[in-house]
């Protein structure tokens, strides 16, 4: 009896050592999966940084320079060399189309500066603001921080 008891117990042992060294293995395994995982998210950090110092910033992509004049009207050619002198009724210049001559009552960009703002301080979204005015989110964005006031 005391021999089956002896040969339990170093079963018993012998179970407790594999495990041990099967988890010391599997540690080490985890360990080591955890390094190729920092290392990984340290690789993409450092492409993010490359790509973001490649790309410029959204400031350089345009600048803004008031107009000292109106920008000249294009000269149309006709388009066809048969093409009918007048198209439509009276509207029309020879060898051009119809051009619509209604005063355009378009409000001037102060305004529509000082309304944004006005908005953003009221706590508007900028998406919100953007589809208003009919403006980019960048556009709007820009309007807001150009003529910002401290608080």
């Amino acid at each position: 009896m005391t021999l089956i008891l002896l040969i339990f117990a170093a079963l018993i042992v012998a179970l407790q050592i594999a495990l041990t060294f099967t988890l010391k293995r599997m540690l080490d395994l985890i360990a080591a999966t955890r390094d190729q995982v920092d290392a990984l998210r340290r690789r993409v950090h450092s492409l993010e940084q490359e790509r973001d110092a490649r790309v410029p910033p959204p400031s350089a992509l345009f600048t803004l320079a008031p107009r000292a004049e109106p920008a000249p009207e294009p000269q149309h050619e006709p388009a066809f060399a048969d093409a009918p002198e007048h198209i439509g009724s009276g509207n029309s210049v020879p060898g051009d189309f119809p051009v619509l001559h209604e005063p355009v009552s378009a409000p001037s960009a102060e305004s529509v500066g000082a309304q944004v703002r006005e908005l953003a301080r009221q706590g508007l979204p900028v998406r919100d603001i953007a589809e208003r005015f009919g403006l980019s989110e960048a556009e709007t964005e820009l309007m807001i921080r150009l003529r910002q006031e401290p608080y």
